[in-house]
């Protein structure tokens, strides 16, 4: 009983061998897979990659990196056009957020984020937050709206102590990838450690950050199991129970509970 909470299915390294995919992360134990929607505009194109899969949950959202032009009103149109439409596959807001690494002003990043915060709100589904170099901007937006907003997932988390403790206080889940096992990730994994178990799940942000020992190729769910392998030898936990538990946690956050 798996689940990958983060593939890019429709990036270029992925799009043509999607079900052959799905087949092998299956045959990994996978039961439940994430598909992340990065581009709003592409929305159409991750539902048919994955609407005859009952086993894949669908986001709508568009990431920070392609905020250079924040149309509100398309973005609304879109929004509305296709969480009507796709009600069986959608099932959380995003991928969105901050980070401030990317050539993008903050201004349209920050004015995208929360227009999804208010269509997360407004539709009560979760929200699932991209956040790099821009920690602090990102905790303040979603402190500000805690009250009205259902769950929130930190993608991909990279943050310090500091911030891990922050989030923590907001209720917030953590999903957690390949980076835990890369050589210079030892400050990540100190961090990772003190996580609370039912606020943690797993990604592959496939075709991204393939863990070690296979860093540097095309990132798959079948590799999944390595992630969590890793995690559970850095905690000294049982392998079972954590997958159990980490797909559980997955489940009450789309079902909007803490």
């Amino acid at each position: 009983m798996l689940t990958d909470a983060h593939v890019n299915f429709s990036h270029k390294d992925l799009i043509n061998s999607v079900d052959q995919i799905i087949k092998e992360g299956r045959e990994e134990g996978i039961s439940k897979f994430l598909a992340v929607n990065s581009n709003l505009y592409d929305i159409e194109t991750d539902y048919n990659l994955v609407k005859n899969y009952d086993f894949v949950d669908l986001t709508i959202g568009h990431h920070p990196y392609l905020c250079n032009e924040v149309d509100e009103d398309s973005f609304k149109a879109l929004f509305e056009k296709h969480i009507n439409g796709y009600k069986d596959k959608i099932k959380i807001i995003g991928e969105t957020g901050l980070d401030f690494s990317y050539d993008v002003k903050p201004i349209n990043q920050i004015k995208s984020f929360k227009l999804h915060i208010e269509t997360a709100i407004k539709n009560e589904l979760p929200l699932l937050i991209h956040v790099r170099d821009a920690f602090e901007e990102t905790y303040k937006i979603i402190n500000e709206y805690k009250s009205e907003l259902k769950t929130v997932l930190i993608h991909c988390f990279t943050g310090d102590d500091n911030y891990a403790e922050k989030f923590i206080n907001l209720d917030c889940y953590f999903s957690i990838t390949g980076i835990i096992t890369f050589k210079n990730a030892e400050k990540l994994r100190r961090t990772i450690r003190k996580l609370p178990k039912n606020k943690i799940f797993f990604e592959t942000d496939a075709p991204y950050l393939a863990p070690v020992p296979m860093r540097g190729e095309i990132n798959k769910p079948s590799l999944l199991r390595h992630i969590i392998e890793y995690y559970c030898k850095l905690t000294e936990k049982d392998f079972d129970n954590i997958a159990n538990i980490a797909s559980k946690n997955y489940e009450r956050f789309i079902s909007c509970q803490t």
